[in-house]
This record gives structure tokens, sequence and C-alpha cells, in this order.
């Protein structure tokens, strides 16, 4: 959200600029400016709710309400950091998808219609040149966001400091990751040790209904040798317990 609010402001700016030298519609500097106060209005949302957030989780580790608590040794999250790094490799690359093509077609349809009424020619050249802005702002905002995924992935890769666990009774705090169950609505409907190299923790949690997410998140725990005992031993508190 950051990363777009300075994106357009960046094309307000240019924009206005633009304008100042009758080389452009201010009404584009104004649709720039409306995206920008979205953006930046998100933002704060987001980051307000990520501060509650923060709250909970160290109210959370502050309690006694974690049934299993571990942080790992300095080379079993260098193991880790390694193989989340490898993992999230595909979110790094630009998606040129929808939103850039609906975008250029918006431009074009725009640019269609404020020069019909000067005539075909007229309308082809103001239509090519919507197309282009559109697609330009939808590139724009593909490279926004491939390069925000990037960003928090090397941090995380970067993290020395080693992750912490905790598992309570429909309480997961993971790696930075913090569910809190309330019995009908999120809950941890599945919960099971599946042994290999490394023996992982999985989890089935069901959330409440989330605007373009899934209801339902698979999380995986690396569960170290010598914690997989005492983890087996609260499963059924966790959730419907298996062990493979």
């Amino acid at each position: 959200m950051a990363g777009l609010s300075v994106f357009f402001m960046a094309l307000t700016i240019a924009m206005y600029g633009l304008a100042w030298f009758d080389l452009a519609d201010p009404v584009l500097g104004l649709i720039g400016l409306i995206f920008t106060l979205f953006f930046s209005l998100f933002f704060v949302i987001v980051w307000l709710l990520g501060r509650s957030q923060v709250r909970r989780i160290k109210r959370f580790l502050e309690s006694d309400r974690s049934l299993v608590r571990w942080t790992y040794s300095s080379a079993e999250w260098k193991q880790i950091r390694e193989s989340r790094w490898q993992e999230e490799r595909g979110d790094w690359k630009i998606q040129f998808g929808c939103l850039t093509v609906l975008l250029a077609l918006a431009g074009l349809l725009t640019g269609v219609l404020v020069g019909v009424e000067e005539g075909v020619l007229q309308a082809v050249g103001t239509g090519g040149v919507g197309l282009f802005i559109g697609g330009l702002v939808g590139g724009g905002i593909a490279l926004v966001v491939a390069g925000s995924n990037y960003w928090s992935a090397r941090l995380a890769h970067t993290q020395s400091e080693p992750g912490q666990i905790a598992l309570g009774v429909d309480e997961i705090y993971a790696n930075g990751n913090y569910f809190k169950g309330d019995g009908s609505s999120s809950i941890i409907q599945e919960a099971k040790i599946q042994r290999g190299n490394p023996t992982t923790l999985e989890l089935q949690i069901l959330f409440p209904p989330r605007p373009r997410l899934d209801r339902e998140e698979q999380w995986s725990i690396v569960v170290p040798t010598q914690w997989v005992e005492r983890v087996e031993e609260v499963l059924p508190i966790l959730g419907n317990s298996d062990t493979d």
C-alpha cells in the first residue's frame, strides 16, 4: 500500500506538471490524487491493524496461555529461511495480468470517447494515448507489487534472529503469523504431525469471511526433534489430531 501510494503520488505530480505546460488534462492529475488518497488511507488502516495485531501477539507471548513454546536454533532457522526463500521466488515476478489489461482498455475507451467528437482520426489518436497511459499505469502497479513482494521476502530471508513458535488452545503464533480462534467462525479444523525431514506440524485453519482471501489456510510449522513428542501430546487440544 505504501508503494502504491508513492507511485500514484509521483504520477499525480507528473500529470499536474504536464498540465501546467498544457501538455495534459488537469483531470488526469485529479484522478491520480484520488488514487493517492485512497491507497494512503488504506495504508493507514492496514498499519493500525498491524499495530493492534502486534499488541495481541505480545500479550499472548507474555501470558501463560501457551502449551508448547520454542525458539529455533541458529542452524534450524537458517534452513527454514532458505526453504521459505526458495518457495517465494515466484512472487517476485512482475505479473502483467488482468489489471494491466483492464486499465489499458479503460484508457483506450476513455481516449476514444474524448476524441470522438473531433472525428475518427482524433478518436484513434486519443484512444492510442489512453491505451498507452492505461497500460503504463497498470504496468507500474504490477512493478510496485512485485517489488514489494521481493522486498518483504528479502527482509524475511535476512532476519537473523531465530523465529519463535507458541501453541495454545485455539491460539497459534508461528514466525510472525498469529491466529486466535473464536470457536465458531474461526477455528483450528485439524492439527497433525507430518513426519519427515523436517517433521512438521500441519494446521488446517478456518478464518471468518475475508475479502478476496480464502477462509481456509494451511499452516506448516517445522518441529524440532526434541519437541515432537510434546507437540503430539497437545494435538487433541489444538484440533482433530492425526499422526502420519
